[in-house]
């Protein structure tokens, strides 16, 4: 997934690259709960699935954030401890509402692929960051952090 996810950086919206990751995820079926994603949609969560699809890697297709972390869940794949961490090809899901008290609980707003991890330093490739396929540089245990899909 993390070779796929580097093949699409620098896609976006503003010249329609980005539109080859949705007709991919769209291409798939059956489509989570029947959903055709649209080019003007969120898509951070329909790149991560792209991703997958094109790796053949068996995954909990989804192009919602939130209903994919349901379906991590019910894989007992999902991890919710501030200790972890993250380990590449793991799926990070962020909840940008976060008030940084007590553990993040709230619906999540957006995900990505950690690619590595330096240090106290995770890279992620996300797909819909800034409307492009970009690389995210945060610390373990930042306060946006909803939890991990664990692959």
């Amino acid at each position: 997934m993390i070779k796929q996810a580097k093949k699409w950086l620098g896609y976006k919206e503003s010249n329609g690259t980005h539109k080859i990751i949705i007709d991919t995820y769209n291409a798939h079926r059956p489509l989570a709960r029947g959903y055709k994603v649209q080019y003007n949609d969120q898509w951070c969560a329909t790149f991560v699935s792209a991703c997958a699809i094109k790796a053949k890697v068996d995954f909990p297709l989804e192009c919602s954030c939130g209903k994919m972390i349901e379906k991590f869940q019910k894989l007992g794949k999902w991890m919710e401890n501030d200790a972890y961490k993250p380990k590449a090809g793991d799926i990070i899901f962020y909840d940008w509402q976060d008030s940084g008290k007590g553990d993040n609980r709230g619906w999540s707003d957006h995900t990505g692929i950690v690619e590595k991890v330096i240090g106290k330093t995770i890279i992620i490739i996300e797909g819909n960051y800034k409307s492009s396929v970009k690389r995210r540089y945060i610390k373990i245990n930042d306060k946006y952090i909803r939890g991990y899909g664990i692959m």
